[in-house]
């Protein structure tokens, strides 16, 4: 039964994958990216059917648990079963956010606008595949070993975040008297503004400069323009 359940969740979260590239379609075509939408547009039915089905299964499946459990679906080995309790969570969530479409949909002068807090709710469902890791030992393991090492990746972030903070605050302060140099051209002062004027910007700048392989675009500019001191700093970095 916990292997089928698992091929279900599995085939939802496929399923949400093709939903999701139909109604991109579908958004492309209105706004004149795609002018190709018809074949798109006939899957509407058989994923509003798809959806009913997914969304009965999972209460089916819910209800059958919670008969056979029954007290233990709650309470198991003197705590509360956290896992369970999110199951559910997530197929009311599920049929919630079904229920609201359906009601923005039949209701023409409704505002959708209200509803759109909701459609988060559809994302959850996705979540459910985590369940499906405790039916494979070798995936369980490979959780298991990430969930140990997540307080060292926690601080490793941390850290990493205090040096680019660092980092940021330095040239936002250092590079202020550029903002005032009128001997400096007009266009590079802007530049500078805009990448390191405040320190928002600037952190912005150095997180990306940081994580992306586009850091020369950040540099060249203070190197060539404004101090070629800057090389030894972004070098020490």
């Amino acid at each position: 039964f916990d292997k089928l359940c698992s091929v279900c969740i599995v085939l939802n979260v496929v399923f949400v994958f093709a939903q999701l590239q139909h109604h991109g379609n579908h958004h492309g075509v209105r706004l004149g990216v795609h002018s190709h939408g018809g074949q798109w547009l006939d899957f509407s039915r058989a994923i509003t059917i798809t959806e009913i089905a997914f969304n009965i299964y999972f209460i089916v499946e819910l209800v059958i648990r919670m008969a056979v459990l029954r007290k233990k679906f709650f309470y198991h080995e003197r705590r509360i079963d956290k896992l369970h309790l999110f199951d559910a969570f997530l197929v009311t969530a599920s049929c919630s956010d079904l229920y609201f479409s359906w009601q923005g949909q039949s209701s023409g002068g409704m505002n959708l606008n209200v509803l759109r807090p909701f459609r988060f709710l559809r994302l959850l469902r996705t979540l459910r595949v985590l369940q499906s890791v405790k039916v494979f030992s070798k995936l369980t393991m490979l959780v298991n070993t990430v969930a140990a090492s997540f307080m060292a990746l926690f601080w490793s972030i941390l850290l990493l975040t205090i040096v680019m903070l660092m980092a940021a605050l330095f040239l936002c302060q250092s590079l202020s008297h550029v903002l005032e140099d009128e001997t400096i051209a007009l266009d590079t002062r802007l530049w500078v503004f805009r990448m390191y004027g405040t320190s928002t910007n600037s952190f912005y700048t150095v997180f990306e400069l940081t994580f992306s392989g586009g850091w020369p675009n950040y540099v060249r500019t203070l190197v060539e323009e404004v101090s070629a001191t800057y090389a030894l700093f972004f070098f020490v970095y």
